[in-house]
């Protein structure tokens, strides 16, 4: 295909490119103007398509329909503008020197306190994962850096022996039960400790992780720190620490384990509860498959019947 046909039809449609090297314009078939976070027309060195009216195809037949050729019009030859590429986000200034703030977290006075009244952990579980108590650092606009006004029980998360994430447990009635500091990535909690040939458990929750290898030393446990946050690499990654097998255990729920003998009766439940809304997907048997295909036996935790709706490792270990 010509560079110079895709000029001409970028001269009489104009769009502006986005980072995939594709151009949004106003659709000469339905007349959809493009706007972010709303399906639209666009034109490529590929094609054109536009998802509102579903008009698609070559450039050829999209010259013909502006008329270009034709007479009408007769553009000049201009270089089409580039998109420009992502900027790369900065590293947050607490991941690059990490110790002052944990230092804090590890030295509040109520450390050990507070955490055994959220969950029943040893004081050596506490300090081998060097949970704590702080304040979390958050960014605002203008670029400065401030700290939480209230404390929050922490988490540092480790990925390949970096400091990727600081996560913070409310203690209070209000607000979300789980933040992470502005600057945070996501990462499989604590698979750099997988052991080979240990039965090691997936689950949801990070703290249910660390109470879950506290109360069976033999076993390793990884999170994910929540029901959709799986991402399909990380199964290439724990691959690569040998478990001998893996159960995946995410919460009692449809999009944990996905409800399993108990799955017509969360289905019905849903459907009462959300009329019209679609059920949500399954992301246990998901991450089983990927580890599958990754070459681990994996496996799917199997609910108890006694077992309440979004039951986690939490329940299972305090019964």
């Amino acid at each position: 295909m010509s560079n110079e046909l895709l000029y001409s039809i970028h001269d009489v449609l104009g769009g502006e490119p986005n980072r995939r090297g594709f151009y949004p314009a106003t659709c000469p078939f339905c007349g959809k103007e493009p706007k972010r976070s709303q399906v639209h027309f666009g034109y490529s060195d590929q094609g054109y398509r536009c998802w509102v009216c579903g008009a698609s195809g070559g450039l050829h037949a999209l010259a013909e329909k502006l008329r270009i050729g034709f007479g009408e019009y007769v553009p000049p030859i201009n270089p089409l503008p580039r998109p420009e590429p992502p900027k790369p986000e900065p590293v947050a200034r607490w991941r690059t020197n990490p110790d002052k703030l944990l230092s804090m977290y590890r030295n509040h006075s109520r450390r050990y306190e507070l955490w055994t009244q959220y969950k029943p952990l040893s004081r050596a579980a506490v300090d081998r994962w060097d949970l704590g108590v702080g304040r979390l650092p958050f960014q605002r606009d203008n670029g400065a850096w401030y700290l939480s006004r209230s404390d929050w029980l922490t988490v540092p998360l480790w990925d390949d022996g970096q400091l990727v994430a600081i996560r913070g447990r409310n203690m209070g009635s209000t607000g979300p039960k789980w933040l992470s500091s502005r600057g945070s990535q996501y990462a499989l909690a604590f698979v750099d400790n997988v052991q080979a040939d240990s039965v090691c458990w997936v689950v949801e929750n990070v703290v249910d992780a660390i109470w879950l290898m506290d109360a069976k030393p033999e076993w390793s446990a990884v999170s994910t720190n929540g029901s959709t946050t799986w991402r399909r690499d990380w199964a290439t990654r724990l691959a690569a620490q040998r478990p001998a097998l893996v159960v995946v255990s995410l919460d009692k729920d449809l999009p944990g384990n996905g409800g399993g003998n108990h799955r017509d009766e969360l289905i019905a439940e849903w459907k009462a509860e959300h009329p019209g809304a679609a059920i949500p997907r399954a992301n246990g048997p998901l991450i089983a498959n990927d580890l599958r295909r990754a070459g681990v036996d994996a496996r799917l935790f199997e609910w108890p019947d006694d077992a309440p709706v979004k039951a986690g490792v939490d329940w299972a270990l305090g019964n």
